[in-house]
């Protein structure tokens, strides 16, 4: 009896939000495994990893219908590196730590991967928070491994270009506007997104910009029958300590279906400027051939990528990675995977590298990954 009443104590107190909310759901992906990693001249690591097939992540997302089509969408969702348990920061201005104000939450849990508000409809869905760059949606679209892992496309740190790791819109921005149109406009869609940077306007120096951390993005595609093909670009407005201007970066991303195969491409190319016209500004080619093949519960993952990099002072560096994975389901939601990939180097180049830089002039690095994930 005594339970009996307090069931219904509980339900009572939470009718209310539960009527109003058509739906939540509790979300997540647990993926942890083993990889070795070696570059030549820097000998080799073990380690125990998180997020190789897909981002670790806890997250809660639920919609409520308005009426007459309308209807509230909510998301949040924080990563979790489920090999320690750490969590990871979020950029609260779309600027890196130390200048206006930069990063959070870098030991604790944080929502810091999708955070946002909006409503949807016949119009299409307008979105605010933080929430991922089209370009970056496009990006991993098209890469067999999904930008996880060894055998992903590096563009997290922009490898190789001068101030790239003080970039933290390649991924994310926070403080954003978004809107994605409707579906079934003729097989086209828009993803649009403007984030400001929040620099208050007396706030401009040698060293701040008023304009740094806006950020300009979008991606316009076309999708029907086999193939899936789209355009996108990111504008971040960045100047640190007088020496890195905007980044901006360009793409196109083409994938196609042909029953259990899967071929991709894409082309993409990153450009920091520098606030000293004297020197060349850097720039980043990346051109990525891929396929994935799937047969029965066996998904087959394979892609080369090619480096090109022109530097600041006009030095030339390369690299081609090679990766190749089986993905095995054991069900719908868990599944076993392996990866190995190797980067090569060219010239005398050392900047690419797969786990485990090399020092090695013109050196290889590799990386085997073996894990497990399960989703929720």
């Amino acid at each position: 009896m005594k339970k009996t009443l307090l069931a219904l104590a509980v339900a009572g107190a939470f009718s209310g939000a539960a009527f109003a909310q058509s739906s939540v759901t509790l979300f997540g992906i647990v993926d942890t495994g083993y990889s070795y990693y070696k570059g030549d001249g820097n000998g080799h690591q073990l380690v125990l990893t998180n997020s190789n097939l897909n981002s670790s992540r806890l997250g809660v997302r639920g919609t409520e219908d308005l009426g007459a089509g309308l209807k509230a969408n909510f998301w949040l969702e924080g990563s979790v590196a489920t090999d320690n348990g750490s969590g990871s920061g979020t950029s609260t201005n779309n600027q890196p730590s130390g200048t206006t104000s930069g990063t959070a939450g870098s030991q604790g849990f944080t929502f810091n991967r999708r955070m946002f508000v909006g409503l949807s409809g016949g119009f299409g869905e307008v979105r605010l928070g933080r929430n991922y760059t089209p370009l970056f949606m496009q990006i991993t679209s098209n890469d067999p491994f999904g930008t996880n892992g060894s055998g992903d496309t590096k563009i997290y740190a922009l490898t190789g270009l001068t101030g790239a790791g003080q970039i933290s819109t390649t991924v994310r921005a926070s403080n954003a506007f978004e809107y994605l149109t409707p579906p079934g406009i003729g097989g086209v869609y828009v993803h649009a997104m403007y984030a400001l940077g929040e620099v208050a306007s007396n706030a401009g120096s040698a060293t701040v910009g008023t304009n740094d951390g806006r950020v300009y993005s979008a991606r316009v595609g076309w999708a029907g029958g086999p193939a899936d093909i789209s355009v996108a670009m990111t504008r971040s407005d960045m100047l640190q300590l007088t020496t890195q201007g905007n980044y901006t970066g360009i793409g196109l991303g083409v994938n196609l279906t042909f029953g259990a195969f899967k071929p991709m491409f894409q082309y993409v190319q990153h450009k920091i400027d520098i606030v000293n016209t004297t020197i060349q500004d850097p720039e980043r080619r990346d051109i990525l051939l891929g396929l994935v093949a799937s047969f029965g519960a066996t998904d087959i993952r394979a892609s080369i990528n090619d480096y090109h990099i022109k530097n600041p002072a006009g030095a030339v560096d390369s690299a081609r990675q090679y990766a190749v994975g089986p993905v095995y389901n054991l069900s719908r939601r868990t599944a076993v995977y392996g990866t190995f990939s190797m980067m090569d180097n060219k010239g005398v180049g050392t900047a690419f590298a797969n786990g485990r830089a090399t020092t090695t002039a013109g050196g290889k690095t590799t990386a085997l990954d073996l894990g497990i994930r399960h989703s929720f």
